[in-house]
């Protein structure tokens, strides 16, 4: 049996995910950091949620300062480019990559709360299937299809 192409397969268990729990919190949002690698698919989501936005309000959350503290440090860390620290919330939350939608669902990147379920069986093999495909940072990505007029330039 041929598996499922890594897409089908992240959708396939990130739709068994109980998130209801989640609705309303932000308690990941301070995971929410630069320099995550992702999938060229999943750059092409985020750059269509990008275009389907408003432009002021992608304007608005990139233009604010990514610099963040780290609670109860006085260390810093640079915040997801995405990330409106203003309202607490994610700009592409409906085209958010994978790793992103397992916060506070697998064993390595556990609720901060304490809220979720333990998670369902599987997460470690998909995210090793999940590596084995070529991932860039956004900006990465941005730079290698700076020739392809078919992608959005936000």
């Amino acid at each position: 049996m041929t598996p499922l192409p890594i897409l089908e397969r992240v959708a396939a268990f990130t739709t068994r995910l109980d998130q209801s729990m989640c609705d309303g919190c932000d308690a990941c949002g301070t995971r929410c950091t630069a320099g995550i690698r992702i999938l060229q698919s999943e750059f092409e989501a985020i750059q269509a949620e990008l275009a389907r936005l408003p432009a002021e309000e992608v304007a608005r959350v990139l233009a604010q300062e990514k610099r963040q503290p780290i609670p109860g440090s006085d260390e810093h860390y640079e915040a997801c480019r995405f990330r409106d620290v203003e309202r607490g919330r994610c700009l592409i939350y409906p085209a958010r990559p994978l790793i992103c939608r397992l916060f506070g669902h697998v064993e390595w990147l556990p609720c901060p709360i304490a809220k979720t379920p333990p998670p369902p069986p599987g997460a470690v093999e998909l995210m090793q299937a999940y590596a084995a495909h070529p991932r860039h940072t956004y900006e990465e990505w941005l730079a290698l299809t700076a020739g392809d007029r078919s992608s959005p330039s936000r």
